[in-house]
């Protein structure tokens, strides 16, 4: 299948990125710190200091992925409640990604996937859940993409696009538990 792809559409899908990451990223510490926030960041500062804590959220019952992915935002973003809605932000933009090549595959069509990436960007459930230092962004993130890989490896009928769909599944479930 040939996919022909116009500079309108080029710069459109532009367009929704950037709207997309401004939305996810102007003025991150404008809002107050939510409970949740405040504990994943936490435990991620504590596994960053003592190397034999890095299985801190399990005690809580909670999956590490994300605290773990944490880590090397806080060794360069100094404010820590930043740094990890800077992480959430970039799972927010790769899941509006996400969405918009997820659409295309299943519609086969471009303009489709871009109305539908374009949708997801400017949501409000999930302009809010990417501009907080929560998991559930990238839960979220993975299970699209574990989708995507999913259905590229049905049409395609091959193991890589297989494993990678396990694999995201896989992350998934080391974000947060509701991944099953």
């Amino acid at each position: 299948m040939k996919i022909n792809i116009t500079k309108k559409q080029i710069l459109i899908g532009f367009s929704i990125l950037f709207i997309a990451a401004l939305l996810r990223f102007v003025n991150l510490n404008r809002w107050p710190v939510f409970a949740d926030e405040a504990i994943y960041v936490r435990w991620a500062q504590v596994m960053k200091a003592e190397a034999t804590l890095r299985f801190l959220p399990l005690s809580d019952g909670k999956q590490p992925l994300y605290m773990w992915t944490l880590i090397p935002f806080l060794r360069v973003i100094s404010d820590p409640l930043i740094a990890g809605r800077m992480l959430s932000g970039i799972s927010g933009v790769l899941c509006v990604v996400g969405v918009g090549l997820l659409a295309f595959l299943l519609t086969k069509n471009i303009n489709r996937g871009l109305v539908a990436a374009g949708i997801y960007a400017v949501i409000p459930y999930s302009v809010l859940f990417s501009r907080m230092a929560m998991v559930d962004s990238m839960l979220v993130m993975f299970i699209i993409w574990g989708l995507l890989f999913f259905v590229i490896s049905i049409e395609k009928q091959r193991w890589d696009f297989s494993m990678l769909a396990g694999f995201a599944f896989g992350f998934a479930w080391l974000t947060k538990s509701p991944a099953m």
